[in-house]
């Protein structure tokens, strides 16, 4: 198995690929069918449509192919292209739809914590292959509320930089040190407004950069605008921003994605990673959820089980060059990939910073809080400037 899943690494990143759009990732990568299935013990129970809507690549159309084919599932998938999308679809005709999600730990858990009608409580007992998640991901508190579970989570990584050893001995200890004029004709950033507000609102000190007024905003804009003389191209995903680096017309991406490193291998250039000691790195993560009122719960729990088996889990992980959940999907997976990602977050209980940690601004304005919104008309501007 393991020789197996490895090979997925070496299917050549000419295709575009992506992990989560939340993050402006581009299409889904090429891969194979990894797993074979024996037909279900609920086979009876299963067969018919399961109506995915949620992130590209993550409905595991690959993975899970044999497993469908078997159970007479006919796999039928819609992509979101932003982190609330599911919502306004669940509330604008969707409901009694939608079967499978993947919302992002900062969705789900505003979600959650608001009471909107979106996420069905889950049967654990339907899903006993989540026994084996991560101490992490067991009771995460952002998809966990009154004692019931509402997602199983399927990936997570972080965002640190990615750099030219050859160019670069290491990272500044802020974001905002990528002002110095050294860095002029060096970097490289995706277009995504969340994640880079978000680091450069933390490196100018807001003490909740998923929080920001308005003059937090424009001061974190402000120190963005103060780094973009040095900025070769804003990206549009990240191989996008991958293939900039390898050709070496950067050399710094900021607020990357450790897989950038596994890319440049395949293409004969070395980059590593380094996070700023100051400033530090966000984390992510995406799980399966039902959609109450879901038409094909079935097929969604048989789904989701499987997936959650230690050999998809590593496939999933692998085809999308990303942390593995289940504790036994690591051994499973190539050791060039397990080693850019910080392991020991998911083996502690509360998960560390994963567990505490919000990225995603609020959808709302709240007093002085500005929503979602103003962040990427903010981005906007920047970009425009």
């Amino acid at each position: 198995m393991r020789d197996v899943v490895k090979g997925l690494l070496d299917q050549k990143l000419n295709a575009s690929f992506s992990r989560r759009r939340f993050l402006q990732g581009s299409a889904a990568l090429t891969a194979v069918t990894v797993l074979g299935s024996p037909r279900s013990a609920s086979a009876a129970e299963l067969g018919g449509p399961l109506n995915y809507f949620g992130w590209d690549g993550e409905h595991g159309a690959n993975v899970a192919k044999t497993f469908l084919d078997d159970n007479g599932i006919q796999l039928q998938a819609s992509f979101q292209v932003s982190g609330d999308e599911a919502l306004t679809r669940f509330n604008t005709g969707g409901r009694g739809t939608i079967d499978l999600m993947t919302p992002n730990k900062d969705f789900q858990r505003a979600i959650l914590e608001s009471g909107t009608e979106l996420f069905a409580p889950l049967d654990m007992s339907r899903i006993p292959n989540a026994a084996g998640l991560f101490p992490a991901f067991k009771d995460a508190s952002w998809l966990t509320k009154g004692g019931q579970t509402y997602g199983i989570p399927l990936i997570w990584g972080d965002e640190p930089c990615v750099y030219n050893p050859d160019k670069w001995d290491g990272v500044p200890p802020k974001y905002t040190d990528f002002a110095d004029p050294k860095y002029k004709g060096e970097l490289v950033m995706t277009d995504d407004p969340f994640g880079n507000i978000w680091v450069f609102a933390k490196s100018i000190g807001a003490e909740d950069p998923s929080k920001l007024t308005a003059d937090q905003l424009q001061a974190a804009i402000d120190a963005l605008l103060s780094v973009k003389p040095n900025i070769v191209t804003i990206a549009a995903s990240f191989a996008d921003m991958a293939d900039v680096m390898v050709r070496g017309d950067a050399s710094m991406g900021l607020a990357g994605w450790a897989y950038q490193t596994q890319i440049a291998k395949e293409k004969g250039v070395t980059l590593v990673v380094g996070t700023p000691a100051v400033d530090g790195t966000y984390y992510w993560e995406d799980a399966y959820a039902i959609a109450l009122d879901a038409p094909n719960p079935d097929n969604a729990y048989a789904f989701i089980d499987f997936m959650t088996s230690a050999e998809a889990n590593a496939a999933i992980a692998t085809e999308l060059g990303s942390g593995c959940t289940v504790e036994a999907a690591m051994p499973l997976m190539p050791a060039e990939l397990t080693s850019i990602y910080p392991y020991d977050i998911v083996r502690q209980a509360d998960g560390g910073l994963l567990g505490t940690q919000v990225v995603f601004p609020p959808q709302e304005a709240d007093a002085d809080i500005v929503p979602a919104s103003a962040w990427v008309e903010a981005w906007q501007a920047f970009k425009l400037s």
